[in-house]
């Protein structure tokens, strides 16, 4: 019989507030006629820098989709498959890449860029009710905490 355990009630609670928070950026993004998956990658071209990946992978230049698909932890296919609806509702763009030519870089287009900007009013304001009712030292212990364990685990410590 599975008994009660903290270590297991702390996994099901994350992969819960994981899905949960999916399910709303769902709800957003619907209204915009784009998914949560192609909202990060917009995300990630703006430079958001509370991005996880931009923090331990600063650009100083576009991004490539191999590097977008290392963000979003999906397969090239996957992240050629997004970009593509991307490219094709004109809110990202390729640019060729001015040390390399054969690299094609991605930027947001300029209606990319407006579409982040309405889209960050809603997330933000959403964000604010949501998190308001929790203290700046407990948002800090919530970070930490989640960094310990994307960190034990990028290690192999959880495998």
């Amino acid at each position: 019989m599975i008994q009660r355990n903290i270590d297991a009630s702390v996994i099901f609670h994350a992969i819960k507030l994981s899905e949960t928070w999916k399910k709303n950026g769902e709800a957003i993004t619907k209204r915009y006629g784009i998914t949560v998956q192609q909202w990060f990658i917009l995300l990630l071209l703006a430079n958001d820098p509370n991005i996880i990946y931009l923090q331990q992978h600063p650009q100083r230049k576009p991004l490539m989709a191999k590097e977008l698909a290392e963000a979003l932890n999906v397969t090239r296919a996957n992240i050629t498959n997004l970009l593509n609806v991307l490219l094709a509702k004109k809110l990202v763009v390729q640019v060729t890449d001015a040390e390399d030519r054969r690299r094609k870089r991605l930027m947001l287009s300029a209606s990319g860029s407006r579409l982040v900007n309405r889209i960050e009013k809603v997330r933000h304001d959403f964000n604010e009710r949501l998190l308001s009712r929790f203290s700046k030292r407990e948002k800090d212990q919530f970070i930490r905490f989640a960094g310990a364990c994307l960190a034990a685990m990028a290690k192999g410590n959880a495998s």
